[in-house]
């Protein structure tokens, strides 16, 4: 027989660390798990990102006896809409940075245990409605449209009468990968496929007698060349656009010079694929993806500029990362958010990434949310009358 299922508040980040071996067991059981939310992930971005924004830990624990069935990582911090209405945040670890820092946390959010998930929902919107202190809005940016928790948790907040609403906020393309190379190169398409084709004879020809390979860290020393390689490339290519890549940020690059390591090490079965095209000794592209689950997610790359134009060195880097997952058993390779062209070109198919909202009941919710709605008409009404379109949800910072 069930004991009574409990939620508990995780306040200090001492008291969330100890959670983490049940954490861990969690993560391994659950239908539905990613490397972002992983101790490893959502820890590291506390450490850099939590407290020094201000932010108090509010993490949501759902536990029946001594078993942890529920996990939702979230935060609770003053904020500002349009930089002019304080709004008390309720919000996902790992999302609401500053643009220029911004991680990009795709897929985060609740870990649930097998056939719980009606009674995790349940108690996660009780929770929320009760035993978070008070906030005016909750938002849970970046999650898996796919996954049927999170219509779950709309769904027991709007009958526990909070206001909640689910919309989306950007496709991620992805492939879910055949057993052999010939048979991706079919499901593309002759266009596509042709794409994909003549940039890897492009790259062949002029590599010439010089040769590419393909190099991978395995090896702390690798993993520094990898990373300057990769950091190197991504500036040249960002910056030939007169913009500076996310690695200039030093908290983005402080993040990730903790997350790398660890990814090397296999910490919390996650794993590092860091991977730089050469042509002779020159390196021409870099991609920085994670394997987790036997899948791999695309993270950030960068290419060099100065090469034959019908070369492609990024459609070149990732057919081949592609074609190495399908070598390799591998069954998805995700591309995450974002409408890039070389996404789409790649891509066999996509998922949503929604944002679950919430407004909580308080006189004082209501009328910042009131207020809110206020800016946005009027926002809409200046741009309408200067003629500019209403800006569509942006990509992520530049891959």
């Amino acid at each position: 027989m069930r004991t009574m299922v409990r939620t508990r508040v995780i306040e200090k980040v001492s008291d969330l660390e100890r959670l983490v071996p049940a954490w861990r067991r969690l993560l391994s059981s659950a239908a539905r798990a990613e490397p972002v939310s992983t101790p490893l992930w959502l820890l590291s971005w506390w450490r850099v990102f939590g407290e020094a924004d201000g932010r108090a830990l509010r993490v949501l624990a759902v536990e029946d006896g001594g078993d942890l069935i529920g996990l939702v990582p979230l935060s609770w911090r003053n904020a500002t809409h349009r930089r002019a209405i304080p709004v008390r945040r309720v919000e996902l670890l790992a999302t609401g940075e500053d643009e220029a820092d911004e991680i990009g946390s795709d897929y985060v959010g609740a870990t649930v245990a097998p056939a719980r998930e009606e009674e995790v929902a349940c108690a996660i919107a009780h929770a929320i409605g009760h035993d978070l202190g008070d906030w005016d809005e909750l938002r849970m940016t970046a999650m898996n449209g796919e996954d049927p928790f999170v219509d779950k948790l709309a769904g027991a907040l709007r009958d526990s009468g909070v206001d909640a609403t689910l919309s989306p906020k950007v496709d991620a393309p992805y492939v879910s990968l055949p057993g052999a190379w010939e048979e991706y190169l079919r499901a593309l398409g002759p266009t596509r496929r042709y794409a994909v084709t003549r940039s890897l004879r492009e790259l062949e020809k002029w590599a010439g007698s010089r040769g590419w390979r393909l190099r991978t860290a395995r090896t702390a020393e690798e993993l520094r060349e990898g990373l300057r390689v990769l950091t190197e490339l991504h500036s040249e290519r960002w910056s030939a656009a007169g913009r500076t890549g996310v690695f200039a940020s030093e908290r983005f690059a402080s993040f990730h010079d903790e997350v790398m390591p660890r990814l090397l090490a296999g910490e919390d079965g996650a794993s590092l694929d860091l991977i730089w095209l050469v042509v002779g000794e020159t390196p021409i592209a870099a991609t920085y993806n994670v394997v987790f689950r036997n899948k791999i997610y695309f993270y950030q790359s960068g290419r060099r500029i100065d090469v034959p134009k019908a070369v492609r060195p990024g459609i070149a880097i990732h057919a081949l990362a592609i074609r190495r997952a399908i070598e390799s058993g591998r069954t998805e390779y995700d591309f995450l958010a974002g409408a890039s062209r070389y996404k789409r070109d790649l891509a066999l198919a996509v998922r949503p990434i929604v944002e679950l909202r919430a407004v909580a009941s308080t006189l004082r919710a209501r009328a910042v949310e009131a207020a809110r709605v206020l800016a946005e008409r009027a926002i809409a009404r200046i741009r309408a009358t200067r003629g500019a379109a209403p800006g569509a949800p942006e990509e992520r910072a530049p891959e």
